[in-house]
């Protein structure tokens, strides 16, 4: 086990103060707190072709209590929708954001509907009780451990909750539907990243109607609501050590208002159920991150620990499949691409023999199900960090999981 205090080699040098950047010529410093932590200026995503989307049409979220579907419905509510629908398994958490969001729009406009997208019969009725002309889908699983440890629950909740969505949508005449996907789903190394890329390709499978489709892959988000900041700052306030999984990992981090705003104008710009990533730079190495942000917190000695890299994961990850064409939008930060397709013979047979094996709670046959839907898929075989780096013990997972 090695442990790194505050002032390693690893951490980053303080920036200059304004008026020795401005002596220097540099650029004005990031504008933020939030902008520091990325390394970059937030992008201002949202733009007329969303407003004009939005405006007067029945809008429904899935996942309306998570980081992203939260912030989705903030953006919403400020562009005037008929109705906002927010559907999810929480209902004490729908209440609140219900009560939020009347404070923009009058009450008889917002409906919370208590769901698990799960249960297809819930969704039909849903659908056809809402009738919404935009679906954005942002429920699902998306702790990449959790998915890994336990993938028939994964495959549920991302996979067969996707698919009654997408049918209840296109049954009821929505006009777009928008998924929330993530990075991971390029080139997969775990369960979590290949039910998004399943879902991908399922929004391709459904193409070709009156409904357009699009996904969105999206990094790890940063945000007031997120969990990542929210255990980062209990860990560094109470001086405990904060676990990371490498010394080199590296993550692409977003603002949840990047991420609301990706799916709004991803749902303006779809076509062909291209798949759009935002233009986030480079990956942010978590090192650097921590230390950033326990400087923010006036709290600059912080010990890291590193546990190893975790069944799934990689050091870095990256916005396109190898195999994919990146094409320009007419968003000049955000980037799209059109995924070959999957085999239309035999993939509902497969599907159902998915669900089948994640309601048996068969993980194996789960795991060999999802490699012959997704060639690309290739489960993570990797050596462990060296022994100088090594801190994998049982219980110890990274804090928060995937850093």
């Amino acid at each position: 086990m090695r442990w790194f205090p505050g002032r390693s080699r690893t951490r980053p040098k303080a920036a200059p103060e304004p008026a020795a950047r401005q002596a220097a010529g540099e650029a004005a410093p990031l504008a933020t707190p939030l902008a520091t932590l990325l390394g970059r200026d937030e992008v201002a995503v949202t733009g007329p072709r969303a407003r004009r989307l939005v405006r007067d049409r029945r809008v429904l979220v899935t996942g309306a209590c998570g980081t992203v579907g939260s912030a989705l419905c903030h953006g919403l509510k400020r562009l005037d929708p008929a109705t906002l629908t927010l559907v999810d398994i929480d209902a004490s958490g729908l209440a609140r954001l219900r009560h939020e969001m009347t404070a923009r729009l009058p009450a008889a406009r917002v409906v919370a509907a208590p769901a698990d997208v799960r249960h297809g019969p819930a969704v039909a009725a849903l659908m056809a009780a809402a009738r919404p002309d935009l679906v954005f889908h942002a429920a699902g699983r998306h702790d990449l451990p959790q998915v890994e440890r336990d993938p028939c629950r994964g495959v549920a909740d991302n996979v067969l909750g996707l698919r009654n969505v997408v049918d209840g949508a296109v049954l009821h005449g929505a006009r777009h539907l928008v998924f929330v996907s993530s990075d991971k789903a390029a080139d997969p190394t775990s369960v979590f990243g290949a039910t998004m890329r399943l879902g991908e390709f399922l929004l391709q499978a459904a193409a070709g109607g009156p409904t357009l489709f699009a996904a969105v892959r999206i990094g790890n988000v940063l945000g007031p609501r997120g969990r990542l900041l929210g255990l980062l700052a209990d860990r560094i306030a109470a001086g405990e050590t904060v676990t990371i999984t490498h010394p080199e990992v590296a993550r692409h981090f977003m603002t949840a208002g990047e991420a609301a705003g990706l799916l709004l104008e991803a749902a303006a710009l779809a076509e062909e159920a291209e798949t759009f990533v935002l233009d986030m730079g480079r990956p942010v190495p978590v090192v650097e991150l921590v230390h950033r942000y326990a400087e923010q917190l006036r709290l600059p000695e912080v010990t890291i620990r590193f546990c190893g890299l975790g069944p799934g994961e990689k050091l870095a990850e990256k916005p396109f499949a190898d195999c994919e064409a990146r094409l320009r939008t007419a968003h000049p930060k955000i980037w799209a691409t059109r995924p070959v397709p999957p085999p239309a013979a035999g993939l509902p047979a497969l599907l159902d023999e998915l669900g089948d094996a994640a309601d048996a709670d068969d993980a194996a046959a789960v795991r060999r199900i999802l490699r012959r839907l997704l060639p690309e898929y290739h489960p993570a075989r990797r050596p462990e960090p060296s022994a100088a780096a090594r801190s994998r013990e049982p219980g110890s997972p990274a804090d928060p999981p995937g850093l």
